[in-house]
């Protein structure tokens, strides 16, 4: 059985912290958890098993399609290691089998025995734990015998105690990395972590049938203080997930839970996700995130509401999106998010070669992990890898073939037809402009804005005399679709959902420097009262060549939920509507 882990990120790094390292010697999965690492135990029972997690049993209309999927996240375990777990050939003796003989190959922060790799800022530690029972005594020692990796010496080293709880750290330093007091820094004043339950599967319909029995001792679990004394309300809002608020009446506290829709994860790389707003948490611009676990996301509750489309054209909101817009795009760091999705990765990558049966050829093993092994870095490679899985429709071979009349477009062409015109697009915008690449939302809604409940609406907003950033009250929210991107799309994108999920075109504000809206608009983005016409004239000429993009964008991406998700919603219509705007884009621009 695999490690629930601690994720902590500090001094902009990601870290990989086992569970079970917080546990002493026991070989036990623990049956509670909590955000700070005083850990127990994690289930009472035996552990969900993969099988659950099987594409043969996810109510899916195009199973097939889902098997066709490249997906970026390897974390999700929706592999062909889950679906081979669903046999009942596999005995706890082989889940629980330690993987020593694995270490030297895997790459992941992992525990073997009781010890576990850390990765600390440019360096590698070897750091050995060495727990206390209740009464302080020392339950390990040296007879056990602590050794490097490499198995070739024992060593003794100085132990250090966790603050805030009974851990003990015995750290072996390797090529003068960091000093002790350095290494206990970032295990203390960590500035945001959650937990990570790679295997910890929630049934939406048992718990909806059950009154949230499974969903409210998970909570239980990752906060001890808390009884079972919670009310979970499921919320409206979102086309793709299932949003529930949890009040646990003793206290008053109010957490969300997110649970996945079916399919969703297959076009969402979850592991950026994640990480992505345990960094945004660390920037003060997005609530703590607490856990994570197979299906879903449990995080703080950010007081206020969402706004709606017509709302966004506000001139007591607009001004203040576009700052806090230009302020995401100037403070977060992708290299910080990169890292720690690749120690995500790497961590579940060993997760799933753990798993592996061992009559499992190692040449299949190679064959698998290398067709799906693409990942993607930018909104051009996920577009790209839409493209390719898109299902080959009526509705969009019709849609193609009345745009591109010159050509001859049939199901079996038109993934190859829907590439080329993405290269086209891909090329012609990097060559009329400039636009910086960013960490960008790309799902900018109104959904996803969040005002104060007292917030007045009718006090216009001065762009000459906005407030300072700490004092901006928008925030926002959902960071699923969150990679680097031109600003540029971004913005774009933002605009786009000022039409609404009607797509009334006509809502969306021109992208001219005679349009005051925009103006205004992007004079609040710069954020700067000193901004010169021409940087403003530049930026707006930058948003208009992108104009046309989230339409292609949020085109394929309706089309595949068609076939995939279960929700009431009809994407195809969707997927035709957005595309249409595209097209239109593209005709004007031709004309330019």
């Amino acid at each position: 059985m695999s490690s629930p882990i601690y994720c902590i990120l500090s001094a902009g790094s990601v870290h990989c912290v086992p569970v079970t390292s917080f546990n002493g010697l026991s070989k036990e999965t623990p049956t509670k958890l909590t955000r700070i690492p005083n850990v127990d135990s994690l289930l009472d029972g035996p552990p969900t098993s993969l099988s659950i997690l099987s594409p043969a049993i996810l109510k899916i209309k195009n199973r097939n399609l889902l098997y066709t999927l490249n997906n970026p996240s390897l974390s999700d375990l929706e592999s062909d290691v889950s679906r081979r777990f669903s046999n009942d050939s596999q005995t706890p003796e082989d889940e629980d089998r330690s993987f020593e003989a694995e270490l030297e190959s895997a790459s992941a922060p992992v525990f073997v025995n009781k010890m576990f790799r850390l990765l600390l800022p440019k360096r590698w530690q070897v750091i050995t734990l060495e727990a206390s029972d209740d009464n302080g005594d020392e339950t390990a020692s040296n007879d056990e015998g602590y050794h490097h990796t490499s198995g070739k010496r024992n060593f003794a080293v100085p132990e250090l105690q966790f603050k805030n709880s009974q851990l003990h750290i015995k750290i072996e330093d390797i090529d003068e990395g960091p000093k002790e007091a350095e290494i206990v820094s970032i295990l203390n004043d960590y500035s945001t972590h959650a937990v990570y339950l790679p295997q910890y599967f929630v049934d939406l319909q048992t718990n909806l049938d059950s009154d949230y029995t499974q969903i409210r001792t998970l909570l239980t679990k990752i906060f001890p203080s808390w009884n079972l004394e919670i009310v979970v309300k499921r919320l409206t809002g979102g086309i793709t997930n299932m949003l529930l608020s949890c009040n646990h009446k003793a206290t008053d506290q109010t957490l969300l839970m997110r649970v996945y829709g079916q399919g969703t994860n297959l076009i969402i790389d979850r592991n950026r996700e994640f990480v992505s707003h345990l960094v945004l948490n660390s920037l003060k611009l997005a609530p703590p995130i607490h856990a994570r676990f197979s299906n879903g996301l449990i995080y703080g509750f950010l007081p206020g509401r969402s706004l709606e489309p017509a709302e966004l054209s506000k001139k007591s909101i607009y001004p203040l999106i576009a700052q806090q817009l230009g302020n995401w795009h100037s403070r977060i760091n992708c290299e910080y998010i990169e890292d720690g999705i690749e120690k995500l990765r790497k961590y579940t990558a060993g997760l799933k070669k753990h798993l592996q049966p061992d009559n499992e050829s190692k040449e299949k093993s190679l064959k698998r992990e290398k067709k799906h092994s693409k990942l993607l870095n930018n909104i051009w490679d996920l577009i790209e890898d839409w493209i390719m899985i898109v299902p080959a429709t009526e509705a969009l071979v019709k849609n193609f073939q009345s745009n591109l009349p010159d050509k001859l477009i049939t199901a079996d062409n038109i993934r190859d037809v829907i590439l080329e015109e993405f290269k086209w697009l891909k090329s012609t915008l990097k060559r009329a402009t400039k636009s910086s690449v960013v960490v960008s939302h790309c799902d900018l809604l109104s959904g996803n804005v969040i005002i104060p409940d007292d917030f007045d609406m009718d006090n216009e907003v001065e762009v000459n005399n906005l407030p300072k950033l700490v004092d901006n009250p928008i925030q926002f929210i959902d960071y699923e679709y969150m990679l680097p991107a031109p600003r540029a799309f971004d913005i774009a994108n933002h605009f786009a959902e000022w039409q609404g999920f009607d797509c009334n075109r006509l809502l969306i504000p021109e992208p001219l420097n005679t349009n005051e809206t925009m103006v205004t608009w992007c004079k609040g983005y710069l954020n700067n009262p000193e901004s010169s016409q021409e940087e403003v004239d530049s930026l707006i000429h930058e948003i208009s060549c992108y104009y046309g993009m989230p339409g292609f964008y949020w085109g394929i991406w309706a089309m595949i939920q068609s076939e995939l998700s279960t929700i009431d919603f009809n994407y195809a219509e969707y997927s035709e509507l957005r595309l249409e705007e595209y097209w239109i884009w593209k005709e004007k621009f031709d004309k330019n």
